[in-house]
This record gives C-alpha cells, sequence and structure tokens, in this order.
C-alpha cells in the first residue's frame, strides 16, 4: 500500500548494497555486542515471532487491525499446546522513521524466530537487502506491489540490482495475501464479464501504489479484449483533504465506469466527496482496490451508496467454511467487548492469521525454528485451514495462492456498525500462466 519511496533509483546505484549498509549503519548505535546476524530462541522456551506494521499516522488503524489479527491467532495457538509444545510470543513494533532498524531489532535483540508485516510497499521493497540478510522467514500479510514474490530477474531485471528491474524476490521472503496483480486482475476480470462499458476513468493516490494498480488494471483489461478507452487519470496527493478538482476532472471525461485504488481515510475522503459532486449517480460503477474494510465502512456509515464494486484480501461473509467460521469466533471473542477494534476482521485479516498458523505448521514439519529448515517446509506449503480456503505457497515466488474478494456494497450484510458490507461477493485466483499471457507487452511483473 504505502509506498514512501517512489523513485526507481539513480543510474549505476546498486540498490541492495545501498539500503543493506543504510540499514547496518542504522542500527549501529544499538546497544549490546550482536555476536550473530540472525536472532532466534533457540531450542528452549518460547517460540518469538516479531511483527512490524505501521501503528501510527494514515495507516494506523489498517496496520492495528493486522496486528490483531496476529494476536488472536496466537492466542488460539497457545490454548491448543502451541508450537512444537512451546508457548509462542509475539511483539509489535511500529514502522517508525527506521523500520530497518525496527527489523533488526526485533531479529538480533528480541531473538525472534519469524517476522510477519508490513504495511507499506516501499518499506518492504527498501528492507529487503537487510530482511535478506537476517534470514529469518518474513512473510508479507499487507503488500500490493507484486515486486517482492517476482524472482524471475532474467526476464525482468533485479530490482536491487538494474534501475529498471521490478524482479525483488528473495529467499527468506513469502506473501500470504493476493497482492495487485491478482486483485487488478480480478477487478478487470468481473467488470468485463459483467459490465457494458466502453469509457473507463482513473482515480487513485499520487504514488507508486496508485499508479501501479492502474498499470496493472489496463494491462488485465487490454489481456482480457475488455477495448476501452481510457478517458482521464487523476491522481490527489496520499492523503489529500480535498479531492474535488480531480473528481470534477474525471466528471468532466464522462466515463461509464471509475477505477480507484484509495485505502484507509483517503477512501472515506473520496467518497464522502464524490457523493457529494453527484459521481456515483452519473456512473455505471465504482470499483476500489482494497477499499472493502469494517473500519473504512463503518467511518462512511450511510454515506456509503449501496450496489458498487469494492475490493480487498478477505471479507468476513466471503467465505462459507469451518475454517472460517473458527476465525471469526476467536475474533469476536476477542473484541466483541473492545472499543476501539471491530468485532470482525480486516481486509487483511485472513493473510494475516494464515501467515501465524502457516509458521506453526512448517516448524512442526521442521521439527525445529532452524530459519533454513523452516523456509524450506514453507516453500509448495499448503495451509489447508486457511479462512480463505485452501491456499499454497508457490516454491518459486513464494506467493501464496490466495484470493481477492470482490462484492456488492450493501446494508444488507451482517456487519457490528452502522453502514454497509458487501453482498454477492466473488473471489479470484490467478496462476503464473494466465497473468503471464494477459500481461504480455506491458513489462509488468505477474509476481504470482
Amino acid at each position: 500500500m504505502s509506498n514512501n519511496d517512489n523513485s526507481r533509483g539513480s543510474s549505476g546505484t546498486n540498490r541492495r548494497r545501498f539500503l543493506a549498509g543504510a540499514g547496518a549503519a542504522s542500527v549501529a548505535g544499538l546497544a549490546g555486542c550482536l555476536d550473530s546476524i540472525t536472532g532466534g530462541s533457540g531450542g528452549e522456551g518460547p517460540i518469538r515471532l516479531g511483527g512490524v506494521y505501521l501503528l501510527s499516522g494514515v495507516a494506523e488503524a489498517l496496520g492495528a487491525a493486522s496486528a490483531a489479527a496476529a494476536e488472536v491467532a496466537v492466542d488460539v495457538i497457545n490454548e491448543n499446546g502451541g508450537i512444537l509444545d512451546r508457548e509462542v510470543e509475539i511483539q509489535f513494533r511500529d514502522h517508525g522513521q527506521n523500520p530497518q532498524q525496527q527489523i533488526r531489532s526485533l531479529v538480533q535483540e528480541e531473538n525472534v524466530d519469524a517476522m510477519l508485516g508490513l504495511t507499506s510497499s516501499g518499506v518492504t521493497l527498501a528492507s529487503g537487502p537487510t530482511i535478506e540478510q537476517l534470514g529469518v522467514p518474513f512473510t508479507l500479510t499487507d503488500i500490493g506491489t507484486p515486486f517482492p514474490t517476482e524472482h524471475d530477474v532474467d526476464t525482468y531485471g533485479d530490482y536491487y540490482e538494474d534501475e529498471n528491474g521490478t524482479a525483488a524476490g528473495i529467499p527468506n521472503l513469502f506473501r500470504t495475501n493476493a497482492n495487485t496483480s491478482t486483485t487488478t486482475y480480478g477487478i478487470a476480470k468481473w467488470a468485463a464479464d459483467n459490465l457494458d462499458a466502453t469509457r473507463v476513468a482513473n482515480i487513485g493516490p499520487d504514488y507508486a501504489y496508485g499508479t501501479q494498480t492502474w498499470d496493472y488494471f489496463k494491462a488485465y483489461s487490454d489481456g482480457l479484449g475488455a477495448d476501452y478507452e481510457y478517458v482521464e487519470s487523476v491522481f490527489p496527493s496520499l492523503g489529500a483533504s480535498d479531492m474535488t478538482p480531480q473528481i470534477n476532472q474525471v466528471l468532466n471525461a464522462d466515463p461509464d465506469i471509475v477505477f480507484t485504488s484509495f485505502w484507509a481515510g483517503d477512501v472515506t475522503t473520496f467518497v464522502g466527496q464524490a457523493v457529494e459532486q453527484g459521481l456515483f449517480e452519473q456512473v455505471d460503477d465504482v470499483f476500489d482496490t482494497i477499499g472493502a474494510d469494517p473500519t473504512v465502512f463503518s467511518a462512511l456509515g450511510d454515506t456509503m451508496p449501496e450496489g458498487f464494486h469494492y475490493s480487498g484480501w478477505y471479507w468476513h461473509s466471503a467465505y462459507d467454511n469451518e475454517n472460517n467460521q473458527r476465525f471469526l469466533d476467536a475474533y469476536a471473542d476477542a473484541y466483541e467487548d473492545d472499543s476501539e477494534t471491530i468485532s470482525i476482521p480486516s481486509f487483511t485479516g485472513g493473510s494475516t492469521w494464515a501467515a501465524v498458523f502457516i509458521y506453526k505448521q512448517a516448524m512442526e514439519a521442521a521439527g525445529s525454528t532452524n530459519p533454513d529448515d523452516v523456509i524450506s517446509e514453507m516453500e509448495g506449503l499448503t495451509f489447508a485451514e486457511d479462512p480463505r480456503g485452501s491456499i499454497t505457497l508457490d516454491a518459486d515466488s513464494h506467493q501464496a495462492t490466495a484470493p481477492m474478494v470482490i462484492g456488492e456494497t450493501s446494508r444488507d450484510d451482517d456487519v457490528p456498525y452502522d453502514g454497509v458490507g458487501l453482498t454477492n461477493t466473488e473471489t479470484y485466483t490467478l496462476d503464473r500462466s494466465t497473468a503471464t499471457d494477459l500481461l504480455e507487452g506491458s513489462d509488468l511483473p505477474p509476481g504470482v
């Protein structure tokens, strides 16, 4: 999502060396003598997990919701014997101004055995060399950009070595949420199959996530033969308080459908001002990549119109299976009386819950928390008890076969707040062969 590193690097600069060096320098002042690069709690005492999320600022609610899902997963695991008959502990850090320092500190000072996060695509890409150097398994639960799960450097170029490279996969990095490639494919597929639209406009945040989602949506739409005319594309700044000039630009282009990639507080700003400008009444449909979130819909209340198609990586009522019900029951038990946390998981809930349980499965299969052994078990691992349905971590890309979910905003959904949920939900997954074929000629990596 949030990407604070919008540049692709200067000509001649090796990003892996630069970022690893910057990360190392940032922790030079840490107290104590660090005898080894990697952490780990060894074979005795609790198994330690570390989480790094945005827990302040524009994405505070999103990061906190991911942490909440992880804590519930840890509680459920501990209630059922822990991992390898050892209790599990989890510690969270805010990205802050120096996320690489937080990552290093958790591994080298707190001796975590595995990590999960992050809330920012830019932070993820900038942290790649540090994560690789530390060596412990790291599972992404909230990240959109496909680059971290693209390993084909021959075709797409090494992100850390090549100024124009987009393959940023590293050996110990995995992902359990559907990335931007899958999400935009699902929206493009649904629109092509269900709407008779010809004119499409875009409005999204002015940074890498906004531009990248629009590029992928256009590429998949073209690959599916949608034959759209792209009539306008505008990008208000991230966290903008006034989007009305850009909303008016979109309206003046007379689109049939509007594609958006807002998330968190930007969704509430856009929807509130778009309703005032009459946008929802003048177009056939409005789509959003990851705007379907209980916190967002709760904040919007009656302002959010019904009948428009919003998406996410998880929605509580989209999966009718016992594993999802187990997750929902555990989450509700933990937060139904909490005035600050909505008692249904966020759109990152399924992927975060899955990451914790995947570590349990991999560590128990390995018989230890040894990083290399756990990573080996994670490659190709199938997690059959995922709330979203069985998923597999691809042995090569390390991307889970996780679905995106798209649904119709409606007050008929059963939600614990005054506002819309999603009904008539559909899920989409994406395999590498299909993605490669549809993206042909775009130079965009599949990341699956």
